[in-house]
């Protein structure tokens, strides 16, 4: 149970640096030649899994989970929408802001409910 929160920490930690830098695009936005920036997230959840993996059968193909890198800041350089060579639309930057303040939210109700769980059993369902 504990891993479980610990990688729905780590989305929580992913979601508010996402914040800080979709925060920073949109402060930016009027900044002639600002290139707007996003966080990569393909590494953050495949890290080592709660359960060892464990072969039961001779013939079982060996499988192992590796930690991975985890976060990357990327900067978007494909795209100019303005004539100053910004790419901040703030329209879309808010829309991201605010599905990552869904995620956020969602992960830390997800986490409080295990821990009422836990709570729950400490206090033999008082």
């Amino acid at each position: 149970m504990f891993k479980f929160v610990d990688l729905v920490t780590n989305g929580l930690d992913a979601a508010n640096l996402r914040h800080k830098v979709l925060s920073n695009n949109l402060a930016n936005a009027n900044t002639p030649h600002f290139q707007r920036s996003d966080v990569d997230f393909s590494n953050l959840f495949q890290q080592s899994s709660s359960m060892p993996i464990a072969a039961t059968h001779p013939r079982h193909i060996a499988v192992t989970r590796r930690r991975s890198g985890g976060l990357r800041i990327v900067q978007d350089n494909s795209t100019s929408i303005r004539n100053d060579g910004s790419n901040v639309d703030v329209d879309r930057e808010m829309v991201m802001l605010l599905e990552n303040q869904l995620h956020y939210q969602a992960m830390a109700d997800v986490i409080s409910r295990n821990l009422g769980y836990l709570r729950l059993v400490i206090g033999e369902g008082r």
